[in-house]
């Protein structure tokens, strides 16, 4: 796992801390995150997760809204170059 992966969990810890100098780091190594697949320590901060959750619905939301115009954009300019084929026949 690499180390942007990992800070995703880590932003959702309890135990993480800022360091000034490394950035965040965990409150009980006071290191950067070396785990693998999963933290031992990870216990999540519920304020947080609800911050993630709530963020990720609305960059759901703008980027479904974003198909809808995008298709019918597409729909439209179809249409026109249909319309205009006739007429030059």
């Amino acid at each position: 796992m690499e180390l942007k992966q990992q800070l995703v969990f880590c932003k959702q810890c309890e135990k993480r801390e800022f360091n000034n100098n490394t950035g965040i780091v965990c409150s009980l190594t006071q290191r950067k995150p070396d785990f693998t697949e999963s933290c031992s320590g990870f216990v999540i901060d519920p304020k947080q997760a609800q911050k993630v959750a709530a963020k990720s619905y609305e960059v759901e939301k703008e980027n479904s809204s974003n198909v809808s115009i995008w298709s019918i954009l597409v729909g439209v300019f179809i249409l026109i170059r249909i319309v205009m084929r006739f007429m030059n026949d």
